[in-house]
């Protein structure tokens, strides 16, 4: 296998071009920008809409201002980033903070509807590859969400805190700047950690494999409905050399049954 058979060896300017809109899916306040800010830049500064659906009210996590409680400051962060990027305010589905795993079908018809009323043809979601249970439960309800869409959308997965096996890399240079400036409107979180340190690292590390002229880039998986139904171990897997399954070894165990092996938390065994 070649090297750019794993990862592309090519930039992109926009993962799916042609969109009609994006619907941006994040688990917490913050995740839209760090994630996938750039590409949604460049799709709203070329005329395409772009709109975020911020899952949970991360009140779990931040410093807020004095005189605001932290789910007040983590949407006035997420709108003033949004107008940073030139995207459309965002929506709030206002879910608890770290609740998502129990949401189940009534957060994929919360997408389905969303996906609708800003008319996107394009998904943005976090990675299976994600460590954060919100993220994980995001990532599963965008995967039957776009299902549910049918033909004509697209799923395209972004990373945050783990980093993913890419099919496309945008490259983001032109908006490098908008995203660092967006990224630093989320105090609250930049208080408790270098969140734009590791974004900045994860985005210039996206340039490895690309010419000297990308200073950086964003690494997404994007996948049709098709591909996600057909073929969900793909958006984790494809391209990797070392899999670490093999959906065919028990072909009357479904898709649901292989993401909770491949999900649940390992516990040593009782000696």
């Amino acid at each position: 296998m070649f090297e750019n058979q794993r990862i592309p060896y090519h930039a992109s300017t926009l993962p799916v071009p042609g969109a009609a809109g994006l619907l941006v899916l994040a688990p917490h306040p913050d995740d839209e920008v760090f994630g996938c800010g750039g590409c949604a830049a460049l799709y709203a500064l070329s005329g395409v809409p772009v709109q975020a659906l911020i899952l949970t009210d991360g009140g779990l996590w931040g410093v807020p201002p004095p005189g605001m409680n932290v789910v007040t400051a983590r949407q006035a962060e997420s709108r003033a980033a949004a107008k940073v990027l030139k995207c459309r305010e965002p929506v709030f589905a206002n879910y608890a903070d770290r609740s998502l795993d129990g949401a189940g079908s009534e957060l994929v018809n919360l997408i389905v509807r969303q996906m609708k009323a800003c008319g996107a043809d394009v998904l943005l979601a976090p990675s299976l590859w994600e460590i954060h249970p919100d993220h994980r439960a995001a990532a599963l309800a965008a995967i039957s969400a776009i299902q549910q869409c049918g033909p004509g959308h697209t799923l395209v997965q972004y990373e945050v805190g783990a980093p993913l096996l890419p099919n496309v890399l945008i490259d983001v240079t032109p908006v490098w700047k908008l995203k660092q400036q967006a990224v630093n409107c989320f105090t609250s979180q930049l208080a408790m950690q270098g969140y734009d340190r590791h974004i900045n690292a994860l985005n210039v590390y996206r340039t490895y494999t690309l010419s000297d002229s990308v200073e950086a880039a964003e690494g997404l998986r994007v996948a049709t409905p098709r591909e996600a139904a057909e073929d969900p171990f793909g958006l984790i897997f494809k391209g990797s050399a070392h899999p670490v399954l093999d959906k065919t070894q028990e072909p009357e165990k479904g898709f649901s049954y292989w993401l909770a092996r491949l999900f649940k938390p390992h516990r040593k065994k009782q000696v």
